[in-house]
């Protein structure tokens, strides 16, 4: 007894094979050319748009800012980029950073209801880029960042004394 696991018979399927050859040898350019001519202006410009978008958020992705678990540090030394300290929210002028860097915190709530966050925003102030500190209970921390180019921070702070620095690996 035997047994086929595909019933198309042997002259359909090279029939099927030569003809989907020749699909993938015609030129695509007069198909999408004839599309693109067919469409309205105003649907042309919002595809072109659209597109710039799309290009412009996959580049960003690309240069985006990663958290890094800690930073490769053989033979290079931490220098100090930026730091801050005060109560309350501030927003902290640019800096730039080459690589590699961290953030450093120390939060010291004077109530229960303390409140500490650190938002990394990209130099033009429309990214928000990551999270680098959010705490209520107050103490200190670190935050490893992998991603070079001119940032500020956002810190939102209640309730309590902060210490914010931006370091440098070089």
């Amino acid at each position: 007894m035997t047994t086929t696991t595909n019933p198309v018979p042997q002259k359909l399927r090279k029939d099927d094979t030569i003809r989907m050859q020749r699909w993938l040898r015609t030129p695509a350019i007069p198909f999408a050319k004839a599309w693109w001519q067919r469409q309205a202006k105003q649907t042309r410009t919002g595809l072109a748009v659209a597109a710039v978008f799309a290009v412009a958020g996959t580049l960003s992705l690309c240069a985006a800012l990663t958290q890094e678990a800690s930073a490769p540090d053989a033979g290079k030394v931490w220098a100090a980029a930026k730091a801050w300290q005060g109560s309350g929210a501030k927003e902290t002028e640019t800096f730039t950073v080459n690589g590699h860097w961290r953030v450093d915190w120390i939060f010291s709530p004077s109530s229960a209801t303390g409140v500490f966050q650190v938002y990394i925003y990209s130099a033009d102030g429309r990214q928000l880029m990551n999270l680098a500190a959010n705490s209520q209970k107050g103490g200190s921390d670190t935050s490893f960042w992998a991603g070079p180019g001119t940032y500020f921070l956002k810190i939102n702070s209640s309730g309590g004394d902060w210490k914010v620095g931006v370091q440098d690996l070089h």
